[in-house]
């Protein structure tokens, strides 16, 4: 069933070139930063710009999703998987908090999210010239990275990642309120919350900053950086940098550009999803020399 989910989402992406008219392509914010010489010797230009890499939804409901043509594999891939998964748990104990030490199941503004990564539909096509010069990019060969879902264990309960030394200081509120300005390293999301344990739970007043946060959990997980004990279909290919990648929600209302931690009150307003399902688009910020 794992291979089957992994390559049937390849042929599913080709079904999804409206997305394409749905991102703000401005935000590739190319600019030349610099000059660079490439071997044996020829002059190029140093380039910044962002790659918009990755397709990132949340869903309430196991097996739900945003884009239609993928829903019969997901919701069939999450219903074989829960079952198998959870029949497995019985009698045991499921903690439920958001990773921080103020965090209980009680708290009125406890949410959870699933979170599904894909690779952005048809990047290879768009952006073929710049992975052509820029030689930082593992070459992709599934359209499904990651799904909760196949994380049961991990994304609902964190069997191993309440251990990771970096819950443990989530935990401890060492990090509560620090950074509150934007992305306090990779532990503090700002003003969206912990970022460990990366689990779907996290305590937030507003859904859509849930939403945020559940997909940097995702995405720092799908990059497969002391991730152990999690599953990820492929890893995403390359090392994020929260502090200087970006998100973009395009659905159910378009957001512009948001810097991760980024304070809600500048970009939040009216973006309640009436399903409580979202979709992001996650801008990798690259630099390499091109001639």
């Amino acid at each position: 069933m794992l291979f089957f989910i992994f390559f049937i989402g390849k042929a599913y992406a080709f079904q999804m070139s409206d997305i394409l008219s749905l991102i703000d392509w401005g935000l590739l914010d190319i600019r030349v930063i610099g000059v660079c010489v490439k071997p044996p010797g020829v002059p190029g230009l140093i380039v910044m710009l962002w790659d918009p890499t990755l397709l990132i939804e949340t869903v309430k409901k196991p097996g739900d999703t945003v884009i239609e043509p993928l829903k019969p594999i997901i919701s069939k891939a999450a219903e074989e998987v829960t079952k198998n998964l959870a029949s497995g748990l019985t009698g045991l104990s499921i903690p439920v908090s958001s990773g921080s030490s103020s965090s209980k199941i009680s708290e009125t503004n406890l949410q959870f999210n699933e979170v599904h990564i894909y690779e952005f539909p048809f990047r290879d096509q768009v952006l073929s010239f710049i992975d052509a010069q820029c030689p930082d990019r593992i070459p992709s060969i599934g359209f499904v990275k990651y799904l909760s879902e196949f994380d049961f264990l991990e994304w609902r309960v964190g069997i191993t990642e309440v251990l990771h030394p970096k819950s443990v200081i989530s935990f401890g509120g060492a990090s509560m309120g620090a950074g509150l300005e934007g992305y306090n390293g990779d532990l503090y999301m700002g003003y969206w919350g912990p970022t460990y344990p990366r689990r779907g739970f996290l305590t937030h007043q507003s859904d859509a900053v849930g939403s945020a946060a559940a997909v940097i959990r995702g995405v720092s997980i799908a990059s497969l950086l002391g991730s152990t004990g999690h599953i990820v279909l492929e890893g995403i290919g390359f090392e994020p940098s929260f502090e200087n990648d970006k998100l973009e929600l395009i659905y159910p209302k378009h957001s512009g550009s948001i810097k991760i931690g980024q304070n809600p009150l500048t970009w939040e307003s009216a973006t309640l999803s009436p399903t409580g399902k979202y979709l992001w688009v996650y801008w990798r910020r690259r630099i390499c020399c091109v001639y």
